[in-house]
Order: C-alpha cells, then structure tokens, then sequence
C-alpha cells in the first residue's frame, strides 16, 4: 500500500511542475506579445508628430523648389537682357565700323587722289626733263657718227666706229631694261585701278608702285648722264670718265633692281588686301546670319 502511494504523490508532483512550467511559458509569450504591440502601436501624439513633421518636411521641399524656379527664372531674365545689350552693343559698334570705314574710305581716297595728282605732275615734268636731255644726247651721238665719215685714216675710223658702236649697246640695254619695267609697271597700275573699283584697300601698293617710278626716273637720269658722258667725245675715256661712267652703271643697276622690288611689293600688297577685303566681308556675312538666327 506504501508503495502505491509513493507512486501517487510522484504522479501528483511531476503533473504540478508541468502546470507551472506551461503556466510561466504562457505567461512569457503573452508578456513577448504585449512587448511586441508597444512596439508597433503608436499614440495618437506620436501619429501627430510624424504627421507634423511630414507636412513640415514637404513645406521646406516646396519652399525650396520655388526658390530654385524662381532663381531659374532670375537667370534666364538676366541672359535674355545680356543677349539683347550684346545685340544693341553689337549694332552700335556696327554702325560705328560701318560710319568709321567710310570715313577712313574718303581720306584714303583723297589722298590717294593727291598722290596721283602729285605723281602725274612730277612724271610730267621729269619726262619732260628727260626726254629732252635724252634728245640732247641722241644728237651729240649722231653728230660724233657723221665725223667718223670725215675720218680719213681707215684704221681709226674703224677703231672709232666700234666705239660708238659699243656706246650704243651698252646705253640701248638699260633702255631695253627700263622698258621693261615700265611695262611691268604699268601692268600693276592697271590692276591697282581695277580693284581700287571694286573698292579693295590699294593704297599701300599705290605707294609701292609711286616709288618704283621714282626710281625709274631716277634710272633714266643716270642714263641720260652717261649718255651724255659716252656722246662727248669719240675718243676714248679718260680714266676720271671711266671711274664716273662705272659708277653710273652702278647706280642704274640698283636703281632698277629696286624699282623692281617695289613693283613686287606692290603686287603682295595687292594679294594682301584682297585677301582681307574677302576675311571681312565673309566675318560680316557671318554676323548677320548669327544675328538673324537669335
């Protein structure tokens, strides 16, 4: 009987420490689940204050995007001023070029005027000089011719005759070579009066072609000198003669060579403003078409 009721009360024990076992984890998972509900369930002032503060936080995002629009909109009022004081700039300057070159226009063109005039009248008189002093020597020249005829040592005529001869020569290659650069400038006169039509800048070269003449001149005077030095006598040249007609030769040389040069600077300058006639007017063309564009 003992035994039987040792076996009870073990029973009794092991059943009353598993009601409290399952009572204190009943009790746990409640205590979880009402932990869990504090967490996830706010009061009405927490909902409140988020509310609040979402409303405040969209405030400031608008109020910030209506700054930004309207510094966009400041921006885009002050380009479109700077567009139209560049454009009115732009215009004014035009119209200054535009008065300015004219004006530059009539005083190039009146003092071109000038250096053509003064140009024809220093030609005038100098040829005038020339032409007359050149008759002068071409006479001399013939008169020594007839006295060779009166000659009547054969050998001496002969010596005579190839004299004047080599006279001759020597004065007919300068003339050849002043000839030639005549025409050359005359050739360059004519093409600065062709574009000077088509209103290119040719006073630079006017100038080029003004002093290649004067040297020219210059050339035909030394001629004439040692013309006049070979025409004076048919013998031959003393030594102070021969030192002067070298020099004389030596100056008509460079007198045509820098004539020359100058007719070849001419024709640069020439290229030069053509050049820059045709930058300008395809700038010009370009700003109208930027300016109709806007």
């Amino acid at each position: 009987m003992k035994k039987y009721l040792s076996f009870f009360v073990l029973i009794l024990i092991a059943v009353a420490l598993n009601s409290q076992y399952a009572g204190a984890q009943n009790t746990t998972s409640a205590e979880l689940n009402t932990n869990a509900s504090i967490r996830t369930t706010l009061t009405p002032e927490e909902k409140r204050a988020n509310a609040e503060a979402r409303l405040k936080a969209q405030a400031e995002l608008k109020l910030k995007r209506e700054r930004a629009a309207a510094q966009m909109r400041e921006l885009q009022q002050e380009r479109v001023k700077i567009q139209q004081d560049l454009k009115l700039k732009r215009e004014t300057t035009a119209v200054e070029l535009k008065d300015k070159r004219a004006e530059i226009k009539d005083e190039i063109k009146e003092k071109r005027e000038e250096l053509k005039t003064q140009i024809e009248n220093s030609r005038a008189e100098i040829q005038a000089q020339i032409k007359a002093t050149r008759e002068e020597a071409k006479a001399k020249m013939t008169t020594l011719r007839e006295t060779i005829k009166e000659e009547k040592d054969a050998a001496r005529a002969k010596i005579k005759e190839t004299r004047i001869v080599g006279r001759e020569r020597a004065l007919e290659r300068f003339d050849a070579a002043v000839e030639r650069i005549t025409s050359l400038k005359d050739r360059v006169s004519a093409q600065v009066d062709k574009l000077e039509a088509k209103e290119v800048d040719v006073a630079t070269a006017l100038s080029f072609v003004a002093n290649a003449e004067v040297k020219l001149n210059e050339a035909k005077a030394k001629i004439i000198e040692a013309n006049a030095l070979l025409a004076a006598s048919l013998d031959q040249l003393t030594a102070e003669n021969k030192t002067a007609l070298q020099t004389l030769v030596k100056e008509i040389e460079s007198l045509l060579r820098e004539a020359h040069k100058a007719l070849n600077d001419a024709v640069k300058s020439l290229r030069d403003a053509i050049r820059i006639k045709t930058e300008i007017e395809a700038s010009n063309t370009t700003s109208t078409t930027a300016e109709t564009n806007q």
